[in-house]
């Protein structure tokens, strides 16, 4: 049975290049658990991978954040992530050179209280006809559990908060 919300994590400054410069439509992967390792052991999705858990990549960035792992992996996944997203962008006459590079320097200079996590919560019934179900080939684990995309999320459609 299909959950009521859905669950992404984000970085802040995920969220804000998207809100000022993708006209506030967010792309995201999103799960219907929070938190694989509160269900049933038997449940599907228990044990998900934890690159794939929203509560796991909460923990990992928060972690980071407040030690100012420098060095962090998650961190510099993302910004190798969002600088690939503004050159691609770019390159698809979707932003301007100029906003190309505002990316780039946000994005190499930022704070590290700036990659600080998002929860972002989804209600299903918002997305239901958009979201689409990733292959079981790119999951990051065999679990059994689901997960989503969402490529042009809404900021009407969804909530955030920060634990």
């Amino acid at each position: 049975m299909a959950k009521h919300l859905l669950y992404s994590t984000v970085t802040f400054m995920k969220f804000r290049i998207q809100r000022d410069y993708r006209n506030d439509v967010h792309y995201v992967w999103c799960s219907e658990n929070f938190d694989s390792t509160k269900l049933d052991p038997y449940a599907p999705g228990f044990g998900i991978a934890r690159s794939a858990d929203p509560a796991a990549i909460y923990q990992e960035l928060t972690k980071d954040v407040d030690t100012g792992d420098l060095h962090s992996a998650k961190i510099t996944s993302q910004r190798l992530t969002l600088k690939k997203l503004a050159n691609d962008w770019a390159e698809a006459g979707e932003i301007t050179e100029e906003k190309q590079e505002e990316i780039i320097y946000m994005v190499d200079y930022a704070s590290l209280r700036e990659w600080r996590p998002l929860l972002y919560l989804i209600p299903r019934v918002l997305v239901a006809e958009r979201l689409e179900r990733v292959h079981i080939s790119r999951r990051a684990s065999s679990s059994g559990a689901e997960e989503y995309i969402i490529r042009d999320l809404r900021r009407s459609e969804f909530e955030f908060i920060e634990l």
